[in-house]
């Protein structure tokens, strides 16, 4: 039963296998957010990236970080927070947020963490552009629900 399960959800994903606390990522393009689960490397290298002397060097770590198509909301979450932590400039810290807010698998935990983390940013002029974004995205398509498990695929699958 689990096999054909497995298969089954295999089959509906378009070859990717879904799981939680693995490292089997779909790099295809074609693969809606949500298929792929955090796996804790992203939250690695987010916390390396932290770690660099300079403010430039964090602002295009974090902002490629951003752009990937398969990071979940506990990564968009960690990436919001650490960035505005540990990045001094306004206009760097905008930039990654931009980053967050664009990136087609911007879900509910990434909008959470913005909007909780935006009192970092000293510039009312900078807060209501990212604020605009959210709002812009959210009237093009909302932020999506990307934490998918196993047991939630199966069970899609079964009804």
């Amino acid at each position: 039963m689990c096999l054909v399960t497995l298969i089954a959800l295999a089959i509906g994903t378009g070859g990717c296998f879904i799981a939680t606390g693995n490292s089997a990522h779909c790099k295809s393009p074609d693969v809606p957010c949500g298929t792929i689960a955090d796996d804790g490397s992203a939250i690695a290298e987010i916390d390396a990236a932290a770690k660099l002397f300079s403010d430039a060097d964090k602002t295009d770590v974090f902002k490629d970080i951003a752009r990937r198509r398969d990071l979940g909301g506990k990564s968009q979450a960690h990436l919001v927070k650490t960035a505005m932590r540990s990045i001094f400039s306004d206009s760097s810290k905008e930039e990654v947020l931009l980053a967050v807010i664009e990136n087609p698998c911007f879900n509910n935990a990434g909008k959470k963490a913005v909007l909780a983390n935006l009192n970092h940013i000293f510039s009312d002029s900078r807060k209501k552009r990212i604020l605009k974004a959210i709002n812009n995205r959210q009237m093009q398509s909302p932020p999506v629900e990307v934490e998918v498990t196993v047991e939630a695929a199966a069970q899609t699958s079964v009804n």
